[in-house]
């Protein structure tokens, strides 16, 4: 018997307190955003980002987990140029250096 090839060789799962939970913890970090004081909220953002960022990477390696991480993978795969799994980095690592570039802003070193 082989390992499965693929994040779609394997079972999907439904993962719903998964899902709900990543959805919670985005929610979260948006409200904290509203009431952050002025000085905090580009570390707040750069949470938020981050936060993103870690989602679609966590998506194109454990998509079959949640609903919500195969949302993502199906953003990447059908609202991307090129359209493919892959883009999860490029969206990942482009929220990571937003969100590390708006926490340094809030600290005041850049």
């Amino acid at each position: 018997m082989t390992a499965p090839r693929h994040d779609s060789d394997l079972p999907q799962e439904r993962g719903e307190m998964l899902g709900y939970s990543l959805i919670a913890v985005l929610a979260a970090l948006t409200l904290l955003a509203f009431r952050a004081a002025p000085a905090d909220k580009p570390l707040v953002m750069g949470l938020y980002l981050i936060a993103w960022a870690l989602m679609f990477l966590a998506s194109y390696f454990l998509s079959h987990k949640t609903f919500f991480l195969r949302g993502l993978r199906w953003f990447c795969v059908n609202w991307s140029v090129p359209g493919t799994p892959k883009m999860a980095f490029f969206y990942a690592a482009v929220m990571a250096v937003m969100g590390i570039v708006s926490i340094l802003s809030g600290m005041g070193v850049v």
